[in-house]
């Protein structure tokens, strides 16, 4: 017996002991990726314990649809948040701006909620009830316009008008009666396109004025004729005086004619009685033992043809008409452009005065559709302002 077992084993050589050293450690590798491999199992058999086990869709089930994400929609929230804020912005803008202008006049004015009618409409719209002060001047019926035209209109008042009523009336103005203002609408005449000043709350339309003393300057009735009128009147004067000429000059005609008719058949008449047979002829008469003028003058034959009776060599013409009967002349009654009122005088220059002030004024000499009114807006313009 060996009394050391090993002993046999440390005296290996070196060969052997390299084989058994590789054939070692090949083991130990085999050995750990056999532990590894153990714990990726036992991992994947965990992981499939807590798996939640797929579930069938019911027979005849509507399967649902995935919810859109929640940021995909803000976006178009934030934009629509953000026109909303913007556009608020510019109506204070605009209130502000209103404000600043209605305290450089003395005028009641009542802010008014946004117009916004598609193209029509204003931001910042005022009810004006009167400008003015000792005297203040109504507007009848308040009148919806922008501050701008608001300014305008207590300017031109206190500056024309009231100046204008004073020399031709004699009376300060205290009502100022209106017939439009705020209307969407296109402009007078256009069919399409050309939205109205109306339609921007930056017009109105005066009927007329009322004095202190309760004098009325209505446009339609105090304004007179206008000069188409006046061109019109004279033409048809002058017409009807050519008719009267005409038919006077043919009744002048016919009246002569008639006397030369009657006197032609007078004639005629006297002829045919010479043409008779006389019943006396060759009768002896108590002149016939007379001596003869002849003998008497001792003129011998033929020298008293001229002492004897003889028919008329012709019947007398037609008579010149009498003074009754002469073609009336041409008048001259035309209408006196010149011959105006105090009233007329006043609502003509109180359109000229806006004519200066305003972008646009139209009056009864624009046309028919402005025979009872005033027009004034605040119109931008390249050139001149529209005055008619």
């Amino acid at each position: 017996m060996r009394n050391r077992p090993h002993e046999d084993d440390c005296r290996m050589n070196p060969m052997t002991r390299s084989v058994a050293v590789s054939a070692a450690i090949t083991g130990c590798f085999a050995a750990l990726v056999g532990v590894a491999a153990s714990a990726g199992a036992a991992s994947d058999t965990k992981s499939a314990d807590t798996k939640p086990a797929a579930t069938k869709p019911a027979a005849g089930a509507i399967p649902a649809q995935a919810a859109p994400p929640a940021a995909a929609a803000a976006p178009a929230v934030d934009e629509r948040e953000a026109a909303k804020r913007q556009h608020q912005a510019e109506i204070d803008i605009a209130r502000a701006r209103c404000t600043a202008l209605l305290k450089s006049i003395t005028a009641v004015a009542i802010p008014k909620d946004p117009i916004e009618e598609g193209e029509c409409g204003t931001l910042a719209p005022v009810e004006l009830v009167s400008v003015g002060k000792n005297p203040e001047v109504a507007l009848s019926p308040p009148a919806i316009v922008n501050c701008d035209l608001a300014v305008a209109l207590a300017e031109w008042v206190k500056t024309d008008v009231q100046p204008l009523a004073k020399q031709h009336l004699g009376h300060n103005v205290v009502r100022l009666e209106t017939m439009s203002s705020y209307s969407c609408r296109l402009a007078y005449g256009r069919k399409k396109g050309g939205l109205s000043e109306h339609g921007k709350a930056n017009a109105v339309d005066i009927r007329g004025f009322v004095t202190s003393s309760g004098q009325t300057a209505y446009v339609l009735e105090g304004w007179g004729m206008t000069s188409g009128e006046i061109r019109a009147a004279a033409a048809a004067e002058a017409e009807k005086t050519a008719r009267e000429a005409a038919a006077a000059q043919a009744k002048a005609e016919a009246e002569a004619q008639a006397k030369a008719l009657a006197q032609t058949g007078a004639k005629a008449k006297v002829g045919a009685a010479g043409s008779v047979a006389n019943p006396l002829a060759g009768a002896k008469t108590l002149t016939d033992d007379l001596p003869k003028a002849a003998d008497v003058f001792g003129g011998g034959k033929g020298q008293g043809a001229g002492m004897g009776l003889t028919q008329p060599s012709k019947l007398g013409g037609p008579k010149k008409p009498e003074a009754g009967n002469q073609a009336a002349a041409p008048s001259n009654a035309t209408p006196d452009a010149n011959a105006m009122t105090a009233t007329s005088l006043f609502l003509r220059a109180v359109h000229d005065s806006a004519c200066h002030r305003f972008g646009t004024t139209l009056g009864p000499e624009a046309n028919a559709a402005h025979r009872n009114h005033l027009h004034v807006d605040l119109a931008e313009r390249k050139l001149n302002n529209i005055c008619e």
